[in-house]
């Protein structure tokens, strides 16, 4: 059980139920022992009177008609006493017909215990019983009371107890369940601003929270400013950079147009081609820094309205001889805004230089795509051999890269879709017969992603 939650609802329900279960057993004698001392108590104060009446009387049934009252005159009313001394038995008129069956032996002084009694009632018996002397039979005083309906009563009461407090226990173990959750809601904040921040969105966690979790709150803060800060650092190295390396490119390019002037072609050719290799690889290279910066820190994508505005630009781009299908959902993605008009950029960008007039682009909608940015790009154009399709987008492939068409466009399309987690499929269109690019692109968070 990997739960935080659910390992504490556990031990806490475990401690409550432990405790219910103590209580209980030892409600369960409490009411049963406090009846009967207080039944033993009367039963003393009768069996001590009837004992002090008999010992020394010298007639004994007068003696103990004299210390009885009325309840023990009434038949079976549930309050017997028996006398014996030697071979002399005096029994309450109350016993009728039945007699109490005491035990053989019986210790000197007093004792209590239970018998059957008359009628099918339940008596607690206490006995007295004088100690042995030499030529005096001893006196023996046995007072009962039937407690059958004392017991009925205490059954009644520890069903009702039992039931109270299986009751409570369940209230308890919902409450304590409903205060862990509200205990842990700050960790599940946390959660959720972690996720927030891999999605580019603004991440504020609020610190008021217990003094335990407070320092992790904290860290996510921190780090939330620290990754901000450092993405924003890298973009800005990166524009730095190339800015700074597109004034020797230019003057390289001027000393190739001068080396053409004076009559060395081949070396001006070779000069242009190593400097149009170093453009295309400084371009690549900087977008894969700034991909590298840590996560997309964009407001989203507003797909519908930014991909209809790149298709028109892109149209605009190639004379408009290009006639792009779009299919798009009104939909908005946790994606940075960038990388994917970056992304599709590169590839209407790459569609429209090799379609014959007509090229497509579909998203799927979010009910079909889950938790992912599903899209497919066709065009009409004449396509790429069966044994390059496996080859195109991957990073590296640098002859690839620089073939017409299909070149370092695909390298940064690629490049996108590996930072994101995604997949990336290339196959020959069946509806248009040319290139056919397959994408998807998990959500910061997605299980199915897979991180770089």
């Amino acid at each position: 059980m990997k739960s935080l939650r659910n390992r504490l609802s556990l031990a806490l329900s475990l401690v409550l139920i432990g405790a219910g279960a103590l209580l209980a057993f030892g409600l369960q004698d409490f009411p049963r022992r406090l009846v009967e001392d207080y039944v033993r108590s009367r039963l003393e104060h009768d069996a001590d009177l009837l004992y002090a009446r008999v010992l020394d009387a010298a007639d004994a049934a007068t003696a103990v008609q004299a210390a009885t009252g009325t309840v023990y005159q009434l038949p079976l009313s549930g309050h017997y006493f028996v006398v014996r001394r030697g071979a002399e038995l005096l029994r309450s008129r109350s016993l009728w017909d039945e007699d109490l069956q005491l035990p053989a032996t019986l210790p000197a002084g007093e004792a209590s215990f239970r018998l059957p009694g008359p009628a099918g009632q339940t008596l607690l018996v206490l006995t007295k019983r004088s100690a042995d002397e030499t030529g005096v039979p001893p006196l023996l005083v046995a007072v009962a009371e039937d407690v059958s309906t004392l017991d009925v009563a205490i059954a009644r009461f520890r069903t009702g107890l039992l039931a109270g407090l299986f009751a409570a226990l369940l209230v308890l173990v919902v409450v304590q369940r409903r205060l862990l959750i509200r205990g842990l809601a700050p960790l599940d904040d946390a959660v959720d601003a972690c996720r927030r921040l891999e999605r580019g969105e603004d991440v504020a966690v609020d610190t008021r929270s217990p003094s335990e979790v407070r320092p992790m709150l904290d860290a996510v803060n921190r780090l939330a400013r620290h990754q901000a800060q450092r993405l924003g650092r890298i973009r800005h190295a990166a524009g730095n950079l190339s800015h700074a390396l597109k004034t020797p490119l230019a003057v390289l390019a001027q000393r190739a147009d001068s080396l053409r002037s004076r009559g060395d072609p081949a070396l001006a050719d070779e000069l242009d081609a190593q400097i149009a290799t170093m453009r295309d690889t400084i371009e690549r290279e900087l977008r894969r820094a700034r991909l590298a910066g840590g996560g997309p820190p964009g407001a989203g994508f507003d797909l519908r309205p930014q991909l209809q505005a790149l298709a028109d630009a892109v149209g605009r781009l190639h004379d408009g001889r290009v006639a792009i299908g779009l299919d798009l959902p009104e939909r908005w993605d946790p994606l940075d805004r960038e990388d994917m008009l970056e992304l599709f950029g590169n590839l209407l960008d790459n569609a429209c230089k090799w379609a014959r007039g007509e090229l497509r682009l579909r998203v799927a909608p979010r009910d079909e795509a889950s938790d992912a940015l599903v899209f497919r790009v066709e065009d009409d154009g004449p396509g790429v051999p069966d044994d390059l399709l496996g080859r195109l987008g991957t990073a590296g492939l640098r002859t690839d890269e620089n073939r017409p068409g299909h070149g370092i466009g695909l390298a940064i399309v690629g490049d996108i879709v590996s930072q994101y987690g995604g997949t990336l499929r290339f196959s020959r269109s069946a509806s248009l017969g040319g290139l056919q690019v397959d994408g998807r692109l998990p959500y910061p968070g997605d299980p199915d992603a897979i991180p770089r």
